[in-house]
């Protein structure tokens, strides 16, 4: 419980208003897209840097943690407050500052949608390259605090790809500007370092990012194959040939199934898998790139090629792969997503593995995959009012994780640590590499006070 003295200066820098202490209040910021669940103390809805500023100042003085919240949208317990503390909502500093279509790039608050920049670029002609499949609700502020990646990801690389500059309120409330704003800075990358940080280093204010010119010509192609082995085979033979699609991903039957059922779209539910596949360019080259995609997926075993033939048809693809989230919610109530990542060449392997562990544990695994850049999601779905089959989803998620390491990949792509891997940590690095994490953490946050217990455990903090 926060002193009735604290609650005063909250009130006094943010507003009465914008205070929420009422235990129903702080309820609807006690969770994210994860399975985790833990209460705030406060939450403050922020208007300005100036408003974080003082909240840090006013934190440091009493040791308050705190949690900076864009849309909760977060898989991996990231924006639960599992330590109490102020939660300091991000939602309404969603304004687009700049757009520079001169020098390609844009300033944005940290509570803009991925969508609403998307939207406002295109229309001078560019994109903002990352593309989560929560596009519509996750804010820039998040893709950067876990570094998203998305659907194009596969040829334009993830967040930190595309970011340039961020003004951060440090924990002791100092506003500092990183990157100044320019593209080939020399010195460490302090601005890359925030990026995937998880909210441990700073709160992230603005956010200047690069764009990426349209393409002239767009080509999206679905290939159906009767095994995910044939699937999986393939991403890396379209890649060994030298096409770098612009979007490659995998969806397994039970995936097609669900998300067929939920939008009638007509989608081949006898398909043990399908890739979805976009090729960008100038239209000269993106037909020659969909001429060899067909040949490579047909002596792979793909057992029908189709392409979009209007922009109605290739939305349908698209919708169908972002909609598979919602759907799976028609096969049980809740599901456990990782993001784990392998080498490229090892995926197909690896979507094997992934179902012969829904097999030994008796569960329903859903996958789909970011192909091209070796990043799989498989969605384990349970009853959540079943504690035994909670406890195998659990067991085959540790499963999971350990295998994907094993065959040289890493515990998340683009989800980040939050609460859900921070068990597993030891299993991905070193002590030193650990100590190294926390003397960073340290240098940064001398109180812990940001987000506190999530990356690194909390155990490991306090030590």
């Amino acid at each position: 419980m926060l002193s009735p003295h604290v609650q005063r200066e909250l009130t006094r820098i943010f507003g009465e208003d914008d205070v929420l202490t009422s235990p129903i209040s702080c309820e609807a910021y006690a969770y994210d897209s994860s399975p985790f669940f833990a209460q705030p103390e406060a939450v403050v809805l922020a208007d300005s840097t100036e408003e974080i500023g003082q909240l840090m100042e006013l934190a440091t003085r009493h040791g308050i943690v705190v949690i900076a919240r864009g849309a909760g949208t977060n898989l991996s317990g990231g924006c639960v407050p599992t330590h109490g503390g102020i939660v300091v909502a991000m939602s309404r500093m969603d304004r687009i500052l700049e757009i520079d279509p001169v020098n390609e790039t844009a300033w944005v608050e940290p509570g803009v949608t991925n969508m609403a920049l998307q939207e406002a670029v295109a229309a001078h002609g560019y994109m903002f390259a990352p593309d989560p499949a929560s596009l519509k609700v996750a804010t820039i502020g998040g893709n950067v605090a876990e570094c998203a990646g998305g659907m194009r990801g596969v040829k334009f690389g993830v967040t930190r790809d595309h970011l340039l500059a961020l003004e951060v309120v440090m924990s002791d409330g100092e506003v500092v500007m990183l990157g100044e704003g320019g593209k080939y800075l020399p010195g460490i990358d302090v601005t890359g370092l925030f990026c995937g940080s998880e909210g441990t280093f700073g709160i992230i204010t603005k956010i200047k990012v690069k764009l990426t010119p349209l393409a002239e010509a767009v080509r999206t192609m679905m290939a159906v194959f009767d095994s995910l082995d044939k699937a999986g085979d393939t991403v890396s033979a379209i890649i060994a040939k030298g096409i770098i699609p612009t979007t490659l991903e995998i969806m397994d039957q039970v995936l097609v199934r669900a998300v067929d059922d939920f939008l009638q779209l007509g989608l081949p539910r006898e398909a043990e898998a399908i890739l979805l596949i976009e090729v960008d360019g100038f239209a000269v080259e993106v037909d020659r790139q969909c001429e060899t995609i067909v040949a490579i997926c047909t002596r792979l075993g793909a057992t029908r090629v189709s392409r979009a033939n209007s922009e109605e048809e290739r939305k349908n693809l698209w919708l169908a792969r972002r909609s598979g989230n919602g759907a799976l919610g028609r096969i049980k109530a809740a599901y456990m997503v990782q993001d784990v990542t392998v080498p490229r060449y090892k995926l197909p392997g690896m979507l094997r593995l992934v179902a012969d562990i829904a097999s030994k544990y008796g569960i329903v695994i859903a996958q789909m995959a970011h192909a091209g850049d070796g990043n799989l999601h498989p969605h384990l779905l349970y009853d959540p009012y079943d504690p035994d089959e909670k406890q195998r989803v659990e067991e085959a998620a540790k499963e999971i994780f350990h295998a994907a390491l094993e065959e040289g990949g890493t515990l998340t792509g683009e989800h980040g640590i939050g609460i859900e891997k921070l068990d597993y940590m030891p299993w991905a690095f070193s002590q030193d590499d650990l100590e190294f994490m926390l003397l960073v953490k340290r240098a940064l946050d001398p109180q812990m006070l940001l987000n506190r217990g999530k990356v690194l455990s909390f155990a490991m903090e306090e030590s």
